[in-house]
């Protein structure tokens, strides 16, 4: 195990550099001008050669990139170009929202899919299994923003159950802060579930043919004995995997379900900066988002290691 946490390490290291110079590189290449965006249509050329010249936007990308990588050294991730408020201020007041959203989504996906999958991939081809793999293909084809749209409709405009808009802050009404979180949270697990509900049901069915299953079933083993015991210790371990990828999934999907909840997360934060050319704040997004994928990724590769410690070469 202390193999694979250094191994991934060593990796995520040199990413995060490849990652951080893609932006920038994908920034040189922009026809978007930083400095226009910034003054406006208005400004003159004398003023927006100006800004240029003080945003370091005229030296060579890799001297940029290397200033970057400096400050980021001292622990700086750099300044916004707009408002001039440190990058980490921008992310700290984001953060807390997307995680809010996206931590729930990934808990809600596991306790619904990951149970359920087991159980009907125990059961393959029966009733059950049919109904939910139905539906789960439903739920495959619905993105994110139509089940939010439909969830605020019915429940908030007809029903009056919850409310329209997303958590922004949070405060001492835990009560209200959570109530604003379930639509947003229902509407991005929705399609996570369905798609780890897939591929444990797959999975379990497939382990469920095994001669270890059926002997312990002909030894008169209990249903749930049988299924927490001996099968989910062997069919969990790609959907252990899968959950890794769906967080950085979810981070990128919460800018959608952030806006049409008018919340105020990372993920809104990362659309307006990109949309504004505003790059400190793109590229420190970027990077705390990678940062945190990769750590998800790294705790589903020891999950999946607890779970079959075969896999540790794999």
């Amino acid at each position: 195990m202390t193999r694979i946490v250094i191994r991934r390490i060593a990796i995520a290291v040199p990413l995060l550099l490849l990652v951080s110079f893609a932006v920038f590189a994908l920034t040189a290449v922009s026809p978007t001008d930083p400095a226009r965006a910034i003054l406006g249509d208005g400004a003159t050329p004398a003023a927006v050669a100006g800004l240029r010249q003080q945003l370091g936007l005229n030296a060579p990308l890799l001297v940029r990139f290397w200033d970057w990588l400096v400050g980021l050294g001292h622990g700086s991730l750099g300044t916004s170009w707009f408002g001039n408020q440190p990058v980490t201020i921008k992310i700290v007041q984001g953060l807390p929202v997307t995680l809010a959203l996206v931590l729930p989504s990934l808990l809600l996906s596991a306790a619904v899919a990951l149970p359920l999958g087991l159980y009907t991939g125990l059961r393959a081809g029966g009733r059950a299994d049919r109904a939910v793999r139905a539906v789960a293909g439903i739920g495959l084809a619905v993105p994110e923003f139509w089940v939010g749209l439909m969830l605020v409709l019915l429940l908030s405009e007809k029903l009056h159950l919850l409310p329209g808009t997303g958590t922004t802050t949070f405060g001492p009404d835990i009560v209200a802060d959570v109530r604003g979180l379930v639509l947003p949270v229902i509407a991005l697990s929705l399609p996570q579930i369905c798609a780890l509900l897939r591929m444990t049901r797959a999975s379990a069915a497939e382990v469920a043919e095994h001669d270890f299953i059926r002997t312990a079933r002909a030894a008169g083993e209990s249903e749930r004995r049988l299924l927490w015991t001996h099968l989910a210790k062997n069919a969990l371990v790609p959907s252990v995997a899968l959950l890794g990828l769906q967080l950085g999934r979810m981070i990128g999907v919460a800018a959608v379900v952030e806006s049409v909840f008018g919340m105020h997360g990372l993920g809104s934060t990362a659309v307006q900066a990109a949309l504004s050319s505003d790059l400190p704040v793109v590229l420190g997004v970027v990077l705390i988002t990678a940062t945190v994928v990769m750590a998800a990724n790294l705790l589903a590769d020891l999950g999946c290691y607890a779970l079959a410690p075969r896999t540790r070469d794999s």
